[in-house]
């Protein structure tokens, strides 16, 4: 195919590509330049149909399934100036909404604050404030948190400990979302494939349960086409009044399309995109759809590509416009969190993970003209969707890498990096067949899982680790309080060495988890009885074969990821324990503990602590405690046996934006931290303790064994922008990756900017409107950032080449 740039041709020097188009350009301004609002049409839409009477007797199933048709029906259709790919998320061009039937309850308690509150205020009338507002007694009994739980009392204790936040967060109490669904199938077979599908099996068993669950999966896709065939409405509206006939042209073709798409299978590349961005929004009407997918596009959608380009139906050039045009769709939405929620999960983010490049099912490069195309985009755009995430393995072209490595140094420094050969061995190890692991997509943050076939909520719930450290030195309780929320393990003055030390921690984390463990069941069994969703299953390998709800375990994976927080924080404190107590002998473990429930206030101690050797700088004694707390996590998670979906629980290490969250409410730590203060993002040494340069952090970081956290990690490098501009730099920084890949890092992202830039920002934040930095595994805006959080940001230790 002579439009085609062979991969071979690139390994001297990387072609210049056009840059966006302009039409893509005006869009990305036209997005940036709206003012984040909440959207009341899915809650009120949602509501108005578990109102109404005739609807009561209907099984879960099919409630779900014709409500979200409801939805799909009825909820405001618009197409917006230039726009190639259609398809609106809500009624305003960007804006977030709340699922009232899980734990939505919060943002709609809070609605009236919205519009004025100092972090990520959303913009809503006064009218929609009180609908929105006025439909909380109709769901006060049916939402997560009643429903999961026995009785007035277990919920409410549920909701109060989930509204502090404090050991553990349950986020899929919000919806289990994070999943890459066959969007191949649907682009290949369309909606009407699937109900045929469906019908050809309910034809072959008399099982009430399967038949039900055929029965609303055939409803949700007829409700999906219907949804198509909305788009294809209007635009043939707005066409028959267009005055310019270039864009009556694109309307016509647009009506064309969404005539065809998501009901059919896409018989071009325009089509394929069309029909993946429509049955992305589907799923969002269902269930939370943030961190829902898209996946290896490169790869399902190149065949569409390579057809068109050799019948000589699309250049280049219009695939790139096609494409860009569908990563501003993403940045449309955007969630609708209350307090905690904006803490814990802060930057407005709606984490939708494109991942580039990579291997086929047989181990060979599959890397193709469509990554070029979707790096250029990652560079152009740097938007905050989609979080572009970039799989690295020992084949991947040199033209591709270089490329990978050039783009980093810019604003949100994507994408980041995966190692295939550390990420296909840990999925292996839990259970995934070696074809589907080479096969795998990051989910959410940098989560690994097969697309099409699991289910592996993989963000189930985040857990503060260093809260262990200060039960643990307080019998159970937290400094200052006389509440008991850990296990009542012997006051200090009875732990002689550091193996006493060790098994109390162990004591309060074993514990911790065990109540993280039921909660996290009985929200799992909410959704399997209460939530189904019969869209997200339809998209999943094993569900519509086996008549199984996604929820019940129907897909062919199924795992529950359970994230630790705080892990450099945790194991720095046992190393401080242990160097200043049992080995130097400069303080006894009870005047440390006086001087923690003080705030580290003798200035001599605080020093002392501070400078004892922290992991992050090549020193044995150190690290070995991050191996030590990581082995230990991990176990721990395995240890907790089987989800009720008949899956396993997997450790990962990232923290969104909760390590300043749970930070924010642990008192002082042994490793020198003072109350309040933040914990690292992910699995990065604690702010300011890598003291040693770029190598000896890598050293240490590869100390660890990645295969451990098949719920897959972040590790946050900033670096000193400057130090690796020159050509010298770059080539530098390439190696630096390569060797952390070779010897079994898992995963790496770059904050490439000057610290003076990012406390401008933080003080004039006018002057810098869309700054995109890199913050747990995702891109944010600067300026949508909590204060604490932008503080965090510019903290982080600066490494130079």
């Amino acid at each position: 195919m002579n439009a085609l740039v062979k991969l071979a041709d690139r390994e001297m020097a990387v072609e210049t590509s056009m840059e966006v188009s302009n039409r893509v350009e005006r869009l990305k301004k036209a997005v940036q330049a709206e003012t984040n609002g909440a959207c009341i049409e899915r809650p009120m839409l949602w509501t108005k149909y578990h109102r109404n009477k005739a609807n009561s007797d209907k099984t879960t199933n099919v409630k779900m399934a014709e409500a979200v048709r409801y939805v799909l029906n009825n909820k405001t259709v618009r197409i917006y100036d230039d726009e190639l790919i259609v398809g609106n998320f809500t009624s305003k061009r960007v804006a977030g909404f709340c699922y009232p039937e899980l734990s939505g309850l919060e943002p709609m308690s809070q609605v009236f604050n919205m519009p004025s509150r100092k972090v990520n205020p959303l913009e809503i009338s006064l009218k929609d404030r009180f609908k929105l507002f006025s439909q909380i007694p109709f769901w006060l009994n049916k939402n997560t948190s009643t429903l999961a739980f026995d009785g007035m009392k277990e919920g409410m204790r549920f909701a109060k400990e989930q509204s502090e936040a404090l050991q553990y967060q349950i986020y899929e109490a919000g919806g289990i979302s994070h999943i890459a669904p066959n969007y191949e199938k649907i682009v290949n077979v369309g909606a009407q494939g699937i109900i045929e599908e469906v019908e050809a099996l309910e034809s072959e068993t008399d099982d009430s349960e399967k038949l039900d669950f055929y029965k609303a999966v055939k409803i949700s896709m007829k409700g999906m086409a219907e949804f198509g065939d909305r788009y294809a409405a209007e635009a043939s509206k707005m066409a028959s009044v267009e005055t310019d006939p270039v864009r009556k042209q694109e309307l016509l073709e647009i009506a064309s399309i969404c005539a065809r798409v998501p009901r059919f299978g896409a018989t071009s590349f325009y089509e394929a995109v069309q029909s993946m961005t429509l049955a992305h929004i589907c799923i969002f009407m269902e269930t939370f759809g943030e961190t829902t997918c898209p996946g290896r596009i490169d790869q399902f959608l190149n065949p569409f590509y390579e057809k068109d380009v050799a019948a000589g139906n699309i250049s280049r050039e219009r695939a790139k416009e096609i494409l860009g045009a569908f990563c501003v769709k993403l940045c449309e939405t955007i969630p609708m969190h209350g307090e905690v929620g904006t803490s814990t999960l802060g930057g407005l983010t709606s984490w939708e993970v494109v991942t580039i490049g990579g291997q086929d099912k047989d181990g060979n490069d599959a890397t193709n003209e469509l990554s070029f195309v979707l790096l250029e985009l990652a560079d152009e755009l740097r938007m905050r969707q989609p979080n572009f995430h970039v799989r690295i393995h020992k084949n991947t072209p040199k033209a591709f890498y270089d490329e990978v490595i050039r783009i980093n140094f810019g604003p949100g420094s994507a994408p980041a990096m995966y190692n295939d050969e550390t990420i296909i061995e840990s999925m292996t190890d839990i259970g995934y067949s070696l074809e589907d692991a080479r096969n795998y997509v990051a989910i959410g943050c940098v989560e690994p899982t097969a697309p099409g076939k699991t289910l592996a909520s993989t963000d189930a719930a985040m857990y503060n680790m260093p809260l262990a450290i200060e039960l643990l030195l307080n019998e159970g309780r937290q400094f200052g309080s006389k509440k008991q929320i850990g296990a009542k393990t012997p006051p200090v003055s009875e732990m002689k060495t550091m193996d006493d030390v060790v098994a109390a921690y162990d004591t309060q984390v074993k514990h911790q988890l065990g109540k993280l463990r039921r909660d996290l069941e009985a929200v799992e069994k909410f959704h399997a009885k209460h939530h189904p969703t019969p869209i997200s299953s339809a998209l999943l390998e094993g569900c519509v074969e086996t008549g199984v709800c996604s929820t019940k375990g129907g897909a062919v994976y199924n795992f529950s990821g359970i994230q630790g927080c705080g892990m450099a924080a945790t194991a720095d404190s046992l190393r401080c324990i242990e160097k200043a107590v049992f080995e130097d002998g400069w303080i006894s473990l009870e005047g440390l503990v006086d001087q923690l429930k003080d705030d580290i206030s003798d200035e001599k101690v605080f020093t002392k602590l501070n400078a004892i050797d922290k992991f992050g700088n090549d020193i044995p004694e150190a690290d070995k405690w991050m191996i030590w707390v990581g082995e230990h996590y991990a176990d721990n998670i395995k240890a907790l046996g089987k989800n009720t979906r008949g899956g396993n629980h997997n450790a990962g290490v990232y923290s969104n934006t909760s390590h300043t969250h749970f930070g924010g409410l642990v008192n002082a730590l042994p490793n020198g931290r003072r109350a309040g203060e933040t914990f690292a993002s992910g699995f990065a040494p604690e702010n300011g303790a890598d003291k040693r340069g770029t190598t000896a952090l890598l050293n240490s970081m590869n100390k660890i064994n990645y295969k451990n956290f098949a719920n897959g990690i972040n590790f946050n490098i900033k670096l000193d922008a400057s130090s690796y501009e020159c050509d010298d730099g770059k080539s530098a920084l390439g190696s630096l990756y390569k060797v952390f890949f070779k010897r079994e890092g898992m995963q790496v992202q770059a904050n490439m900017l000057d610290p003076k830039i990012l406390i401008e920002a933080r003080d004039n934040p006018e002057l810098h409107p869309n700054l995109l930095i890199r913050v747990s595994g995702y891109s944010a805006y600067f300026n949508d950032l909590s204060p604490k959080m932008q503080d965090e940001v510019i903290s982080r230790s600066s490494n130079a080449a």
